[in-house]
């Protein structure tokens, strides 16, 4: 692995990093309020909402890997992958604004349009953006140092975006407005940001040309890879079911829709604060160790949630700070074992992949998005689930189920699969 001198000032860092504030900011809006927002404020309905997210992330699936094999070999003035940022980016901030801030009666059509549209130009910009911090140094600890501050700068805009209702009020379609209004202004500045002062990325063409299907085979047939995604993917439609159904919980399980915002923010500072915990705890222990760990006591975490009545809002606080917690460690862990596989690979084989890799790893976390929207929504839909918050214990029953007991059994198995499967999603390197 090289180990030359670090090539990034501070300011540098920062200029590269900041495009992930605006990102995370509507990532977070669309994963968390959107879909209650369609369903239940625009009267879209829940199955047919969750029919539409399901379909647009299934399309989705398809051209992470097609725009991850292409940006491996697009070579730009400004720098390997830079032609697919500049591309996207006026799609991204067309269809961020038209799905977060829609006109009075849209209907399905109009959402499952906004959504597609909006997935595919995300997707065009932001695997060639997170591609080169995996390339943009040669320094290994640089590389870390790199994408620690990328995951600060993601729980910052995830942060800007769970405050906008505690700021505004309860009113989700003004708050979802501001937050794409917000967005319009923020992104442009941070691309100029990094368009101007983060470092020129170099130029690196492969020793031969692969063919995409080629490259793709290449990938999947790294044991290593396929274990991690098999553990990464179970993991992500745990979290996907929790955080996508945390509305719906707060507002008629707690009976709380006033500090749904509340919540969320919670949430993520747990995100925040506990990150230094885990990296240090991986230090002692071992990535894989760290990451059961952390699985295991989410589970115990989600189990609390069967707890909860109506008004219990410091259990629930605790228990939005616990997810918080644990979830960071679902992210961290993962990533950082990828780019043991993606170096090793890389160094072994000669051909640049690492999109073709992260692009695989992000159709596996939005595959693991269908779980609430596909599975979740459509049958609380069908179980007559009421907005108006009167429903039966047999339908909250199946809430629960969705939010906290399928989680909670998803994440046992992946620590059991975890603890058995030890060599085969774990790489070693030689330190830098």
């Amino acid at each position: 692995m090289r180990t030359t001198n670090r090539v990034m000032s501070g300011w540098q860092l920062f200029c590269f990093s900041v495009l992930s504030v605006p990102l995370a900011m509507v990532s977070f809006a669309i994963v968390s309020f959107a879909p209650t927002f369609y369903a239940i404020d625009m009267g879209v309905g829940l199955a047919v909402v969750g029919a539409v997210f399901m379909f647009g992330r299934l399309f989705d699936v398809f051209t992470d890997p097609l725009i991850g094999a292409l940006s491996d070999r697009t070579f730009g003035a400004r720098g390997p992958r830079v032609p697919w940022m500049l591309f996207s980016f006026p799609g991204v901030l067309l269809f961020a604004w038209l799905l977060l801030s829609p006109p009075d009666g849209v209907g399905p059509v109009y959402l499952f349009c906004v959504i597609s549209g909006y997935l595919l130009f995300v997707t065009a910009f932001d695997v060639p953006y997170s591609s080169i911090g995996l390339e943009i140094s040669p320094n290994v600890h640089e590389r870390s140092v790199l994408a620690g501050t990328k995951a600060v700068f993601q729980i910052l805009g995830a942060l800007a975006a769970s405050l906008a209702p505690v700021i505004i009020g309860a009113q989700m379609g003004l708050s979802l407005r501001t937050l794409a209004l917000a967005f319009l202004i923020t992104m442009p500045v941070a691309m100029a940001f990094f368009l101007i002062w983060a470092p020129r990325q170099q130029s690196r063409e492969a020793r031969t040309r692969l063919s995409l299907s080629t490259a793709w085979r290449n990938c999947l047939q790294e044991r290593a890879f396929r274990r991690l995604m098999i553990a990464f993917f179970a993991v992500q439609a745990a979290n996907a079911m929790t955080v996508g159904l945390l509305v719906l919980f707060v507002s008629h399980v707690l009976n709380a829709p006033a500090v749904v915002g509340q919540m969320f923010l919670l949430l993520l500072v747990g995100t925040a604060v506990f990150v230094p915990l885990w990296i240090w705890l991986s230090s002692m222990i071992g990535k894989r160790r760290t990451w059961t760990v952390a699985i295991t006591i989410c589970a115990g975490v989600l189990s609390g949630c069967y707890m909860v009545g109506a008004g219990d809002i410091l259990l629930m606080q605790l228990i939005c700070i616990g997810l918080g917690a644990c979830m960071t460690c679902d992210a961290v862990m993962p990533t950082s074992m990828l780019a043991d596989i993606v170096a090793r690979d890389e160094a072994d084989s000669g051909h640049p992949r690492a999109a073709s890799y992260l692009a695989l790893k992000n159709a596996a976390s939005k595959m693991a998005f269908v779980a609430p929207m596909g599975i979740a929504f459509p049958i609380l839909g069908l179980a007559g689930f009421d907005k108006s918050g009167v429903n039966g214990p047999e339908t909250f029953g199946i809430l629960l189920f969705f939010f906290a007991g399928l989680p909670a059994v998803l994440r046992l198995a992946v620590a059991g699969y975890l603890w058995r499967r030890a060599g085969d999603v774990t790489v070693t390197t030689t330190p830098a």
